[in-house]
């Protein structure tokens, strides 16, 4: 079975290697098996035929023009003088080929590398396209943090005065002037600006006429 590089094959059948590389992505053409890992990728003249490109067929000898001992030769032509001739290129060493053959050896397994990562990035889209499947039924919920973990700080404890002011108060609900409290504290301080500031943190509550109330959330000390 005749084998061919890419290379080859686009000489071949008369196209670029970049087409033949599209229909080895699109699956109409078919690679031949390699013998070894590192070998450049090769396709047949039939997996050729198969994708659609036109093969040419193999020259075969004619046995028609077999000239025997006793067929008289005709008289020979003179061919062309040096100066007829073309200028042809130099013959290319050993080395050249080997260059050329190590060359097109790599880029065929650039090409294979890059059709394997097309094909890789082809699944990772497939897959990130695909929707998400909903949650199952019966799965459990979110954990629901509890209402005391929301509460606000318990304030800190009162001072000798405040608890005072506050043990007052609350055995006169009806309210009590600052004046009153100092008197029935028998304390020499004022206490005005002492109970002014238990309003501004919520142990207690104006009224009207000046009088001091505990405040519902302050009560007890």
């Amino acid at each position: 079975m005749d084998t061919y590089t890419i290379a080859e094959a686009a000489q071949l059948v008369g196209t670029s290697r970049g087409k033949l590389y599209q229909a080895l992505r699109a699956g109409r053409l078919q690679g031949a098996p390699s013998a070894q890992p590192d070998q450049a990728l090769r396709v047949t003249r039939e997996a050729l035929r198969t994708a659609g490109f036109a093969v040419p067929e193999p020259v075969a000898s004619d046995p028609s023009r077999a000239t025997s001992p006793d067929t008289p030769r005709e008289p020979d032509t003179p061919g062309p003088t040096a100066e007829e001739r073309p200028a042809l290129a130099p013959p290319r060493s050993a080395s050249d080929h080997a260059l050329i053959a190590s060359l097109e050896r790599a880029l065929e397994q650039a090409q294979a590398r890059e059709l394997r990562l097309l094909d890789l990035l082809a699944d990772l889209t497939r897959q990130r396209s695909a929707p998400q499947a909903p949650p199952a039924p019966g799965a459990p919920l979110p954990a629901v943090v509890p209402a005391a973990a929301t509460r606000p700080p318990a304030r800190p404890p009162l001072s000798g005065l405040r608890q005072q002011i506050v043990a007052v108060l609350q055995q006169h609900p009806e309210g009590l002037a600052p004046q009153a409290v100092r008197t029935l504290l028998q304390v020499d301080r004022e206490v005005r600006s002492t109970m002014k500031g238990m309003v501004r943190s919520g142990l207690l509550t104006r009224r009207e006429a000046g009088r001091y109330v505990v405040a519902a959330a302050g009560a007890g000390p």
